[in-house]
């Protein structure tokens, strides 16, 4: 036991170094967009318009993490089933939490149904989508850890949106982890439980101001849009989450099958 905690914590170790170099050594590039298949799906399956507008860049930058994420699935995958996917878990994450835009949450909860449905017809299930929350709201707690040595407290998933300057580098940082240790649904949540322990102490004794410095060069990175006065969030547990369950008992979008 004592020597697979050893490798366990060499391997965390490895993968906090190559999260922080590759942070720091971020690379801004156009990438593949697929803004014509978010609005393709949106007209097809007449969801709700606003749904671009409340998760703007959110939506490029998780793509590519729920494609590879993905990819080992024993299912045929498509842009527009990879699309769909990033916003039915990015539109359930946001009726589970703390709301920071007025939005018809009813219509979003409509929406959000009719994206579970179109997924079942492509082959992927309630809980693939799940899983792929689950690995969201592991993202968020990276983010958070990384944020809050700036001195701003992120309230809730959809606040990350609010910092697309830093998201954009982490979201980049986390692709890379994902892709060099071979991370897929399955073990992507206990991996990254480990990777941001080894961050917020990377994070405590190297100030986050010094990596953020060295982004400036490459992006625009504001000191205003980095510290805010954001209200301290309501911590709860990822274990105490019932992610079928976020309007209450009475209503569910996420159903087991």
């Amino acid at each position: 036991m004592r020597i697979q905690r050893l490798n366990e914590y060499s391997k965390y170790d490895e993968m906090v170094n190559d999260f922080i170099y590759n942070l720091e050594h971020f690379k801004l590039n156009e990438g593949k967009s697929e803004d014509k298949t978010y609005k393709k799906i949106i007209k097809d399956l007449k969801l709700n318009v606003n749904l671009i507008g409340i998760f703007g860049a959110g939506i490029g930058a998780f793509y590519p993490i729920v494609e590879k994420l993905m990819s080992g699935l024993s299912v045929e995958l498509t842009t527009e089933s990879v699309v769909l996917a990033t916003i039915c878990a990015l539109s359930i994450l946001y009726l589970e939490g703390k709301k920071t835009k007025k939005v018809d949450e009813e219509a979003l909860r409509t929406d959000s149904k009719s994206m579970l449905e179109e997924l079942k017809l492509r082959g992927i299930g309630n809980g693939i989508v799940k899983k792929i929350i689950a690995a969201f709201d592991s993202i968020k707690n990276i983010f958070t850890t990384i944020t809050k040595h700036t001195g701003s407290v992120i309230n809730g998933f959809i606040d990350m949106f609010a910092y697309t300057a830093l998201l954009i580098p982490v979201m980049n940082a986390v692709k890379f982890i994902i892709g060099k240790y071979d991370l897929n649904l399955e073990t992507l949540v206990a991996n990254f439980a480990g990777l941001t322990v080894g961050i917020g102490t990377v994070v405590a004794k190297h100030a986050i101001t010094d990596i953020i410095s060295k982004l400036k060069d490459k992006i625009d990175i504001k000191k205003d849009k980095i510290i805010g006065d954001i209200k301290t969030p309501v911590i709860q547990k990822f274990g105490d989450k019932e992610f079928g369950k976020p309007y209450g008992d009475d209503v569910e979008i996420i159903q087991e099958q």
